[in-house]
């Protein structure tokens, strides 16, 4: 089986992460990166073993053995160079979040359709086997009838006058809790429940330099609702619990978790799924791989509807 080539736009941390996880992967492999420096991709392109290391992302796109395109730059430059993907007729792959609002979305969104390509955001949690086993647990009613889901996903970045001008505090590039780490719990939720919620009613704290630094949403569906919450500001316990009318369902720091765990209405375990890949990555990456050589243009993990969802909810949510 060939693997599929991946062009990385964008040299940083998370880039890293990708290609060591492209490294572990059967079904794809990185042949280029680009960053807005040549220098930067080229060693870039050393530490990870690209082929081809590019000083600008025009030509990344313009190489004609790139075959999709790994976006892992600040979420402000996302919907700009997912379009130049697109036009250049590449697959796209993007880290969460991939959109900061709702127009940019649907226009992102509409010339992807409009172009036939295939355009995933990269929410690795919902290809993780143990999310999909809990999916599984669900569908089989093993639990009855979801009533409620709690989730959270909190770190502490502090603020001072050093840390200040991080891309987390800082409004300028979209920093804030709500598209950094909010997003995990809510795509998690409207992953498990199919859809996006009828409504959401938020609390959000704000920090001195104008983002969110703590935002709680109570996500509401019929005869449902789940509770998230994401901060910048304090730590906290990341799992996620199902809870439904005959038991419930736990995943022990969710958003990649390896594991999930099923109890009967009375707290006692019934079963449970373990996933021996440490890097959950891989399964994202099998999982594009899988969509672009099949030539499916949409994922149905992470459908561009609830990508969408969330990109107009962060607008209604922030009030921007």
């Amino acid at each position: 089986m060939e693997k599929v080539r991946f062009g990385i736009i964008g040299c940083g941390n998370i880039a890293a992460r990708f290609a060591k996880a492209l490294e572990r992967s059967p079904a794809a492999e990185l042949y280029a990166c680009a960053a807005r420096e040549q220098a930067r991709a080229e060693e870039f392109a050393s530490q990870h073993k690209a082929v081809k290391a590019y000083g600008s992302y025009e030509e990344l796109l313009a190489d004609e053995k790139v075959q999709a395109v790994y976006i892992a730059t600040v979420h402000t430059t996302h919907a700009q160079i997912a379009q130049a993907c697109i036009l250049a007729g590449k697959a796209v792959l993007c880290e969460k979040p991939f959109f900061t609002g709702g127009k940019e979305a649907e226009e992102t969104i509409a010339l992807a359709r409009e172009k036939d390509v295939l355009v995933m955001e990269g929410f690795w949690t919902r290809t993780q086997p143990a999310y999909l086993k809990a999916k599984e647990w669900l569908k089989e009613g093993k639990i009855g009838d979801v009533r409620l889901i709690r989730a959270a996903f909190c770190f502490n970045m502090p603020l001072n006058e050093q840390t200040k001008t991080h891309r987390l505090w800082d409004p300028a590039v979209a920093g804030g809790a709500l598209l950094d780490a909010g997003v995990y719990p809510y795509e998690y939720v409207t992953g498990i429940m199919d859809g996006p919620p009828q409504k959401v009613t938020a609390t959000v704290q704000t920090a001195p330099t104008g983002v969110d630094a703590t935002v709680t949403m109570a996500m509401t569906y019929p005869y449902a609702v789940a509770d998230c919450l994401t901060s910048i500001c304090g730590y906290m316990d990341g799992a996620a619990v199902i809870s439904g009318t005959e038991g419930f369902i736990k995943q022990h720091h969710f958003i990649g978790s390896r594991k999930a765990e099923l109890f009967d209405r009375k707290g006692t375990l019934v079963d449970n799924f373990e996933d021996a890949e440490e890097e959950g990555f891989v399964h994202e990456i099998v999982h594009f791989a899988d969509l672009f050589r099949s030539g499916r243009k949409e994922s149905p993990y992470i459908p561009l509807e609830d990508t969408l969802d969330f990109a107009r909810r962060v607008q209604e949510i922030l009030g921007e």
